[in-house]
C-alpha cells in the first residue's frame, strides 16, 4: 500500500491507550507508505473527540462504553458488547461523520475488586456475595464513580446492596487504599496492572450491570474513504488482545518499559509486523 499523507495519531495520557496507540503507528509504519505521528499526552477522551473535531488528529483508541455514554450522552440500560459497538458506532457515524474499527479484544470495565484473603474468609465470588457486608464496609472507587449513572448509584440500585460508605479518590489512590484496609472493596478496572500485583480477586458482575468498555480506533470517515487499506491495518489486531495481555502489558509499562518497545514486541509476537 503505497499511499502518501500523514496520520496524526493521538491518546490519553493512559498506559494502555499509550500502548495501542504506539500499536496503530507501528501497523501504519509497517504495511503503508503513509507518515504517522504520535502525541499520547491527552487528558481524557472528550479532549481528543473535540481534538478530532476540530481537525487536529486523525486516529486515536478509546471504549466504546465511554465514548457512548460520555459523548452520546447514553443514558439507558447496560447492553452486551456487540450491541454496545453497533450504538456506538452508528452513532459517531451519525452525528460526527466518524467511524470505529473492530474492538481490538479486551473489555475493560469496571469490576469489584476485594483482596484474596477476605474474599476466602467470607466466600466472595460475585458482585452478589457482598449484600450481607455493604452496610459495615467501605467502597472506594474512582473521582466520579460515586455520582456516575454507570457507576454506584446505578450499581447499588440494581444490586440492592448500599454501602456503609463510599469514598471516591484518586484512581492509584483507590489500590493504595485497599491495600492498607482504608476500604474493604474498590470498584477497579479490569485490565489494571495492580490486580495481579496486589493479589486482588475480581467478583464477577452476575447482574450484568457494567456497561461493556470495549477497546478500538476512531478515526473520521473521509480519511477511511480516501486510504481504504487503512481500516484494515489497523484491524490486524482486532480481537487479538485479551483482558489478561493487556494487563501484562499495562504492568510492564507501569513498571518502566518503553510503549513503543512493548508494543512492538507484541505485534512481532503475533506476526503482525516484522
Amino acid at each position: 500500500m503505497d499511499y502518501r499523507g500523514t496520520i496524526r495519531i493521538a491518546s490519553q495520557n493512559v498506559n494502555e491507550t499509550i500502548i495501542l496507540a504506539w500499536m496503530a503507528k507501528l501497523l501504519i509504519d509497517g504495511h503503508t507508505g503513509l507518515d504517522t505521528t504520535i502525541n499520547t499526552e491527552f487528558a481524557g477522551s472528550a479532549v481528543l473527540h473535540q481534538a478530532m473535531a476540530a481537525d487536529e488528529i486523525d486516529l486515536y483508541p478509546s471504549w466504546t462504553g465511554t465514548q457512548l455514554t460520555g459523548i452520546l450522552r447514553y443514558e439507558g440500560e447496560s447492553k452486551p458488547s456487540d450491541e454496545t459497538f453497533a450504538m456506538v458506532k452508528e452513532g459517531f457515524e451519525k452525528n460526527f461523520n466518524m467511524t470505529w474499527t473492530r474492538p481490538v479484544g479486551f473489555n475493560n470495565t469496571y469490576v469489584m475488586a476485594v483482596k484474596a484473603e477476605r474474599a476466602e474468609k467470607y466466600g466472595l465470588k460475585k458482585a452478589s456475595d457482598l449484600a450481607d457486608h455493604g452496610p459495615e464496609w467501605k467502597l472506594g472507587g474512582d473521582e466520579n464513580f460515586d455520582t456516575r449513572l454507570d457507576g454506584y448509584p446505578g450499581w447499588s440500585e440494581r444490586y440492592g446492596i448500599t454501602f456503609r460508605d463510599v469514598l471516591p479518590m484518586q484512581y492509584a489512590m483507590m489500590y493504595m487504599a485497599l491495600a492498607q484496609d482504608e476500604v474493604d472493596v474498590i470498584a477497579a478496572y479490569s485490565t489494571d496492572s495492580r490486580i495481579k500485583k496486589l493479589n486482588l480477586v475480581l467478583l464477577e458482575d452476575d447482574k450484568s450491570f457494567f456497561p461493556d468498555y470495549s477497546a478500538a480506533f476512531v478515526l473520521p470517515i473521509p480519511l477511511a474513504e480516501k486510504y481504504p487499506g487503512l481500516v484494515p491495518v489497523v484491524e490486524k489486531i482486532s480481537g487479538a488482545i485479551d483482558e489478561q495481555a493487556m494487563a501484562a502489558m499495562n504492568l510492564a509499562f507501569d513498571e518502566g518499559e518503553d510503549p513503543e518497545d512493548i508494543a512492538a514486541s507484541f505485534l512481532r509476537e503475533k506476526g503482525f509486523i516484522q
